[in-house]
């Protein structure tokens, strides 16, 4: 009889300390991959995803307990367990301890004041834990004299450089999106972290990984910066626009706010787009039959092409343009995304089985998927402080007198001592101001979750939102 195939990370510890969203996904990826992630939350301050600040709890409830009740926290958090233990007091931080020598790695993400302001930066750590590795997200890194400013996504794609050349022309600046410097350090801290790991695997020496977000900006506007270095000018903000390829765009479709992507990138392109506008002699016109030409008259060529669009449907667009070998996409809302046909197909939709109320729902999974390893998100999000005394029972070998007195000194606790307002959203008024473009009754039942929400009446099964990895 065959094994099943163990995952990359299995046999791998990891502790937690991170909230919000660049290292918490960080650590919920480390576990679709097989590590135990345990995550350390304290009584006093929630994690800001378990709360209302950054989107609805499921289905607009917030139940009894609305702090085990965000999507966002679901999605960021899958795999992991809860641990709430106060670490601004010495027995909490003496569990911590405990803990980190049978751990292989330490996730977090707070200034770079609090660790050592505990006596918990590496240096100590590592002489508990010669092996570990470490990892600490910040702003600006641990070092320099920015390394105490706070920060978070919107100020940093403006220290970055990103915002400033994002925008319209003749416009000012414009932030790219909500937290994408979090996705991007989630995802440079993973590659220095596998570094780290193999680096320990082979030589039984550990790391600490400082992460300073800051920086990685620097990559993502290489352009810009060899154009300033080569003749000194600045790249100027053009919005959708491409600086070279005329027409490049977006450009309105049929339907409420529906819109299409669309790039010409030679001459014969655009002259299959003139004949596919049923305006061939467009290929034959002076001003546009040049890549030159229609960089030229810009304007006049778009205004073209957004007249043709306007009456046409995106996915009919789609299939007629990518036919041709002309670069197109449509611009996706969040529905569009959740039943999309390719995505399905791909299982980037995973089922996750939450205990009741809350029932099966689709968890995002990740962007690629391993041809010998099933990789997958391993269970839900952790309830807060679920897992508080398995973990100080099966893994510490602490007794039940022990055990007790973490409670009754609320070193340990089961709930949050200050988990802040909560309620439901007013739809109505986000409808009103297009806050929410739009909402489904029967969204259960589109996204394969169930009429009922208990699994028993789905539109999709498993099978279908998770397909096997073929061979």
């Amino acid at each position: 009889m065959s094994r099943k195939p163990t995952l990359p990370l299995a046999g791998i510890r990891v502790l937690d300390l991170s909230y919000v969203f660049a290292i918490p996904y960080l650590g919920g990826l480390l576990s679709d991959l097989g590590a135990e992630v345990i995550k350390i939350e304290s009584p006093h301050r929630l994690d800001q995803t378990r709360g209302r600040a950054f989107g609805p709890y499921l289905d607009n409830d917030p139940g009894e307990d609305p702090w085990n009740r965000s999507g966002i926290f679901h999605v960021l958090n899958r795999g992991k367990q809860s641990l709430v233990l106060d670490m601004g007091q010495p027995q909490g931080r003496d569990v911590f301890r405990r803990l980190l020598q049978k751990s292989d790695i330490v996730l977090d993400n707070y200034t770079p004041r609090v660790m050592p302001k505990w006596g918990l930066h590496y240096e100590e750590l590592k002489k508990l834990k010669p092996s570990l590795i470490m990892l600490s997200n910040t702003g600006y890194g641990s070092t320099g004299p920015w390394s105490a400013f706070p920060s978070q996504g919107t100020t940093l794609e403006a220290t970055m450089g990103i915002s400033y050349y994002t925008g319209y022309r003749g416009d000012k600046p414009w932030k790219v999106g909500q937290s994408y410097p979090d996705f991007l350090a989630c995802w440079a801290g993973l590659s220095a972290l596998f570094a780290a790991l193999a680096h320990m695997r082979k030589t039984g020496r550990g790391q600490w990984i400082d992460v300073g977000m800051y920086q990685i900006g620097a990559a993502l506007v290489a352009e810009p910066i060899l154009q300033k270095q080569l003749d000194g000018s600045d790249r100027e903000r053009i919005g959708n626009e491409h600086p070279e390829h005329v027409p490049s765009n977006l450009y309105r479709a049929r339907g409420d706010d529906q819109w299409m992507a669309i790039s010409v990138e030679s001459d014969e392109q655009w002259a299959i787009l003139a004949r596919l506008m049923n305006q061939p002699q467009l290929a034959d016109d002076e001003r546009f039959s040049h890549a030159s030409g229609r960089r030229r008259y810009r304007d006049e060529i778009d205004a073209l092409v957004a007249q043709w669009a306007r009456e046409r449907d995106v996915l009919d667009m789609l299939g007629l343009l990518q036919s041709r070998g002309i670069a197109c996409g449509p611009v996706f809302n969040a529905r569009d995304l959740l039943v999309n046909e390719h995505l399905r197909h791909r299982g980037f939709y995973e089922r996750v089985e939450h205990k009741p109320p809350i029932g099966p729902r689709p968890i995002i999974g990740r962007p690629y998927r391993l041809r010998f390893r099933d990789a997958r998100i391993q269970k839900p999000a952790p309830r807060f402080g679920e897992d508080n005394r398995p973990i100080l029972r099966d893994l510490l070998g602490l007794n039940p007198e022990q055990i007790e007195s973490l409670f009754e000194a609320k070193v340990v606790c089961d709930q949050p001592t200050n988990p802040g307002q909560s309620g439901s959203m007013n739809t109505e008024a986000m409808l009103r101001l297009r806050t929410l473009a739009a909402m489904d009754s029967d969204y259960r039942s589109r996204i394969g979750m169930g009429a009922d929400n208990t699994g028993k009446d789905q539109a999709a099964d498993s099978a279908e939102i998770m397909p096997p990895i073929p061979g």
